[in-house]
C-alpha cells in the first residue's frame, strides 16, 4: 500500500510505540519497493543515528525530517512526538499508525493532525498496549474500531480484514484462524513449502508441545530452560536446512529461532544457557518472524501463575503464534492437557493440547 501511494506522487509518514516497530516497517517497504521498482527515499528520526543505507537516511532532529518530506523524502518514519509536532501539521498526504492496537487512543488523536488520511495497522486480538498507570475501557484505538473490541474480525464498513497471511504454514494458520478470526484468515500459496529438513523433534512443520514436569514455578523454570536449550541444541548441532516460502533452501542457524517467555526471570533463564540466542517477552518480537518459535510457559499450575491464565495463555499465545513461519513449540508443564477451570473458556494452546493428545492418548502426551 505505502508502495502504491508513492508510486501516485503521494507522501507517506509511519509511526508506532517504539522505533523498533517503526524500523521494521520501513525495511520491509525498502524490500517491497526493490521488487516493484518503486522509487523511493525513507527516513527515520531515531533515537540512534546510524550511517545512510540503501533508500534510507536518518534525520538528527524532528525538524529535519519534516523538512525533508516531499523534498528529497517519499517516506518518513518517527514517533508520536514528531507527528504531533505544530510544524508537522499536514505533513504527508497519508499516516500510517503501525501496531496500533498497542497505541492509546489519545496519542492518535494527537497524531491525527499530521496528515488528510490516517490508516490504522494492528490487531486488537493480539498484545495490549503498555501501560503503568490505570486507564478506563474505550482508549484503545483498534478495539474502538472493532466493535469495541469485542469482534473477532473488523466489519467491513469500518475497515479491511486483512484475510490473507504471509507468513504462516497452513498447520499453524489453521489454529490461529480457528482461535482467532473466526476462521477466516487462510496462508497464501506456496506457505506449504516452509520446512525444516532433517530428523530432529522439530522437522517438517506445524505445532508442537514438549511436556516438561515441574512444581512450585511461579515466573521461571529452570527445568523448562534446560529442556528448551536441548532442544535448540539438537536442531542447531544437526546441520539441517530450512527452506522458506519462496524455495530458497539454507541451513538452519541460532539467529532463526525465536525464544519467547512470559516473564523476564524465565528469559533470563534460558539466556543462561543458550548465549547468543534470541530470547524475549513477546513485546520485544513485534512485527518479528523466523523458522521456529519457542514459547516457554514457565509456571508450573494454574494456582502459580502470578498474572493468572489469561495473561499466561490466551494473549502470549495469539502473539507467539503469528510470530512464527514453519514450526511451533511449546514448553509446558506436563498437566497441561487439562484445560484450567479458571478461564471462562479454555486457553488456544490448552485447546490445542487437549486435541493432540486425544489423538495420541496412549502416550499421554502431545508432540513430535
Amino acid at each position: 500500500m505505502i508502495c502504491a501511494l508513492v508510486r501516485r506522487g503521494k507522501t507517506v509518514g509511519i509511526t508506532a510505540n517504539s522505533h523498533k516497530v517503526i524500523r521494521n516497517l520501513i525495511d520491509k517497504v525498502i524490500e517491497e519497493a526493490d521488487g516493484l521498482d518503486v522509487d523511493l527515499q525513507c527516513c527515520h528520526k531515531a533515537d540512534e543515528e546510524e550511517e545512510e543505507q540503501h533508500l534510507l537516511t536518518f534525520a538528527r532532529r524532528s525538524e529535519d525530517l519534516i523538512a525533508a518530506i516531499g523534498e528529497d523524502v517519499n517516506v518518513g518514519g518517527g514517533t508520536a512526538w514528531i507527528w504531533s509536532r505544530p510544524d508537522a501539521f499536514e505533513a504527508v498526504d497519508v499516516l500510517f499508525v503501525d501496531e496500533a492496537a498497542q497505541m492509546a487512543l489519545p496519542n492518535v488523536l494527537a497524531v491525527s493532525q499530521a496528515a488528510k488520511t490516517l490508516v490504522l495497522l494492528g490487531d486488537p486480538q493480539q498484545l495490549d498496549q503498555p501501560i503503568q498507570g490505570s486507564h478506563p475501557d474505550g482508549c484503545d484505538a483498534v478495539k474502538d474500531v472493532v466493535e469495541g473490541g469485542h469482534a473477532q474480525t473488523i466489519p467491513p464498513d469500518r475497515g479491511l480484514f486483512l484475510d490473507e497471511t504471509w507468513r504462516l504454514h497452513p498447520d499453524i494458520c489453521g489454529f490461529t484462524s480457528k482461535l482467532f478470526y473466526a476462521g477466516e484468515l487462510r496462508p497464501r500459496q506456496r506457505l506449504a513449502d516452509q520446512s525444516i529438513a532433517g530428523s530432529t523433534r522439530l522437522s517438517g512443520a506445524g505445532l508442537r508441545w514438549l511436556p516438561v514436569t515441574h512444581n512450585g514455578n511461579q515466573s521461571n523454570s529452570p527445568e523448562e530452560a534446560e529442556a528448551i536449550a536441548d532442544l535448540v541444541k539438537e536442531v542447531t548441532a544437526a546441520g539441517v536446512d530450512w527452506t522458506d516460502r519462496l524455495g530458497n533452501v539454507r541451513p538452519l542457524t541460532l539467529d532463526d529461532i525465536l525464544i519467547i517467555a512470559p516473564f523476564i526471570a524465565q528469559v533470563f533463564e534460558i539466556q543462561k544457557r543458550l548465549p547468543g540466542a534470541r530470547v524475549g517477552t513477546v513485546d520485544k518480537f513485534q512485527g518479528q518472524e523466523a523458522p521456529i518459535a519457542i514459547y516457554s510457559t514457565a509456571t508450573s499450575s494454574p494456582a502459580n501463575a502470578p498474572r493468572g491464565m489469561e495473561f499466561l495463555y490466551k494473549r502470549q499465545s495469539h502473539a507467539r503464534a503469528d510470530r512464527d513461519e514453519g514450526e511451533l513449540p511449546l514448553a509446558g508443564w506436563r498437566t497441561c492437557a487439562s484445560p484450567s477451570r479458571s478461564l471462562a473458556r479454555p486457553s488456544a494452546a490448552c485447546m490445542w493440547v487437549t486435541g493432540r493428545a486425544t489423538s495420541t492418548s496412549s502416550k499421554h502426551r502431545a508432540g513430535p
